[in-house]
């Protein structure tokens, strides 16, 4: 099987798309597939490369008024020889520049759109009718559609989307990386002075969405007993920043740490350190951190946003809906058991979170359409 993917943006860029595309070419290539992924060219890379067996096409992109606008995108798709082709994103220009043209490509055509940041963060006109009458058009030229997440499923049927589209294909993380307690774990707390009795842990960054500033106030009101240590790339023009969320500490008496960007073996081992994941996101297209937590047996906390809720059900962390709640759910996880039983339960889920079970579903998609194809070109008798 030969398959293409398309995405915005590919490695060394960091991302969770990119991330994504890259787990699933990787792990055709190590179940003795094909895989090419046509994406934008980056300074100090080569238009045409190999990677770890992927055979990479990287294509100009040019911004012209605010708008990506790739150079030969289609031409290149064209001369790919593939089985089947698997577009990530929507509002983007790998997703927009093709989806006029769907309907032109014979092979079997497979979206993930991973979450629908536009319509849930800043919904113009414009973003309500691209999702909900421009994109239901679309996807009917697409065989299948594969949300992250139940709640993306869900907002895929309240746009229209029939039931026979949709196929479930949660993310993974590698789980080997959480096998063994990481060197530092011990020392966490002293190099970052947290002093009070349990520790919250967040990594992701200071975006808008992430709403650092929520589980500030979550802390707050557990009475002294948590720390906050966020970890990530501070975004000094977003209303949660760093410095907005260091005022809002001090102010609430929170003892707050934002030591910005850690290497991986420090957030491992930050992780590894919590007495509590924590996740403050206003919108998630999925969330890997609370399933970081679960590989490392670790319980989390998050509101409901991208796949919390769905995790929650495992029995692995909560899901909550105000700070309120939030700061009820840190209470609950000062108890030694408590802790211990949901992380228990994170780390029995965990492999059904893992990238070995995200690409087997991919796979499964892949040959359940590329079977149906061949069934459809088989003569019957008359």
């Amino acid at each position: 099987m030969h398959v293409l993917l398309a995405s915005h943006r590919y490695h060394p860029v960091p991302g969770g798309t990119e991330k994504v595309v890259q787990s699933i070419a990787e792990g055709l290539v190590a179940a003795g597939h094909r895989a090419t992924v046509v994406t934008q060219l980056e300074p100090g890379t080569r238009r045409d490369d190999t990677l770890n067996g992927v055979t990479l096409r990287r294509i100009p992109v040019w911004h012209v008024g605010g708008i990506r606008v790739p150079r030969g995108y289609l031409r290149t798709l064209r001369s790919i020889p593939a089985d089947l082709f698997h577009l990530h994103g929507n509002r983007i220009w790998c997703a927009d520049f093709y989806f006029p043209r769907a309907k032109r490509f014979a092979w079997p055509q497979v979206l993930t759109g991973h979450g629908f940041y536009q319509y849930e963060m800043h919904p113009r006109w414009r973003d309500r009718y691209y999702f909900e009458r421009y994109f239901p058009r679309v996807l009917r030229r697409f065989d299948a559609y594969t949300p992250d997440t139940t709640r993306e499923a869900e907002q895929l049927r309240s746009f229209g989307v029939p039931e026979s589209r949709l196929r479930l294909v949660p993310l993974g993380v590698p789980l080997e990386e959480f096998r063994h307690r990481p060197e530092g774990t011990d020392g966490v707390r002293e190099r970052f002075g947290m002093t009070r009795p349990h520790l919250a842990v967040y990594a992701g960054g200071f975006f808008e969405n992430k709403r650092v500033d929520r589980l500030v106030e979550a802390v707050a009101q557990t009475g002294g007993k948590w720390s906050l240590l966020a970890i990530g790339r501070d975004v000094p023009d977003s209303p949660c920043s760093a410095a907005a969320c260091t005022r809002l500490a001090n102010a609430r008496g929170v003892e707050f740490r934002a030591p910005g960007v850690l290497d991986r073996q420090e957030t491992l081992s930050a992780l590894f350190a919590a007495d509590a994941a924590v996740l403050g996101s206003q919108y998630e297209g999925f969330g890997l951190w609370p399933v970081e937590a679960m590989a490392a047996g670790r319980p989390f906390v998050g509101f409901d946003a991208g796949a919390v809720s769905m995790l929650a059900a495992t029995g692995a962390g909560y899901c909550v809906r105000s700070p309120e709640e939030f700061a009820g759910a840190l209470t609950a996880l000062e108890e030694p058991g408590t802790r211990a039983e949901h992380g228990a339960k994170g780390r029995d889920a965990a492999s059904e979170y893992s990238e070995s079970a995200m690409v087997a579903r991919y796979l499964k998609v892949y040959e359940e359409l590329l079977a149906r194809r061949a069934a459809r070109a088989i003569p019957h008798d008359s």
